[in-house]
């Protein structure tokens, strides 16, 4: 199941066995390239071949796993952000090129200067989580690519294995009907991974989204989305947020260090 919180989301699939990402996505004048084995040499982005000078910084590179323990789905997000590139690349620990990104016609005349996608999220039952980590090693994963002023630009993101057990969500129960005046939800902690490794928890994320879209073309759907320490296992709802006789969405995430993070979904209805 895709959050509610996402902007964007691009046509990244996962193709059994036989490859990481195989994707062509149109994005405006955009291209998006991706190819995990040699019959896909001809789709790859051939960055930095003409870049020049000193190595550039990307400031933002993070490869996370996302698995929703509610739909038992998993997939893998990356972001790329904080410098203005003509082209950019991933490779996997392996030196396997698994993304390319090379903006076209007036989409390159501006630039980019960020990226964020989402591979689908088959289903466990589909492509399980072993065959998905089979084919996303862990290590790091390092950036390459062209700044707009022609010069290399590199990066590395870190990408493990450790996905957070499911948040057990104490209240309110999937279907539930809550004052909107005082709604706290809460929730187990959560400190061991699906495999029951122990996990360093570094927070939690609650987001609370009306279900109804006041706005199908914008973003001015009522969302309410809040960060906590891990320390944190409730969080009082503002009571300007919710408004009565309305059906709301409920995300709980539990988040660990390397960023990988798993959602338990439900929802509620406001009295």
């Amino acid at each position: 199941m895709m959050s509610t919180r996402r902007f964007l989301s691009d046509a990244f699939w996962f193709l059994g066995q036989s490859a990481l990402l195989v994707a062509v996505a149109h994005l405006a004048c955009g291209t998006v390239l991706a190819g995990g084995n040699s019959s896909d040499a001809n789709a790859s982005v051939d960055c930095a071949s003409s870049a020049t000078g000193p190595a550039v910084q990307l400031p933002t590179a993070k490869l996370i796993i996302e698995h929703n323990s509610t739909d038992a789905d998993t997939g893998v997000h990356g972001a790329f952000d904080g410098v203005d590139w003509l082209e950019l690349c991933v490779f996997d620990p392996n030196g396997r090129q698994i993304l390319g990104v090379r903006p076209q016609g007036q989409l390159k005349d501006l630039s980019m200067s960020g990226i964020f996608f989402e591979s689908r999220e088959p289903p466990n039952e589909a492509i399980s989580i072993a065959d998905i980590l089979a084919q996303f090693p862990e290590g790091m994963y390092s950036i390459g690519g062209t700044t707009l002023q022609g010069r290399r630009m590199k990066g590395a993101a870190i990408f493990t294995h450790d996905i957070p057990a499911e948040p057990i969500v104490i209240f309110p129960q999937d279907g539930a009907v809550v004052d909107p005046s005082s709604l706290v939800i809460r929730w187990d902690p959560v400190g061991l991974t699906l495999t029951g490794a122990p996990l360093k928890t570094t927070g939690y994320e609650v987001i609370i989204t009306k279900l109804v879209a006041d706005d199908p073309n914008g973003f001015s759907r009522p969302t309410f989305d809040v960060h906590l320490p891990p320390s944190r296992t409730q969080l009082s709802i503002p009571s300007e947020f919710l408004e009565p006789r309305t059906s709301y969405e409920l995300e709980v995430l539990a988040l660990e260090e390397s960023g990988n993070q798993t959602i338990t979904v439900s929802f509620f209805k406001t009295q």
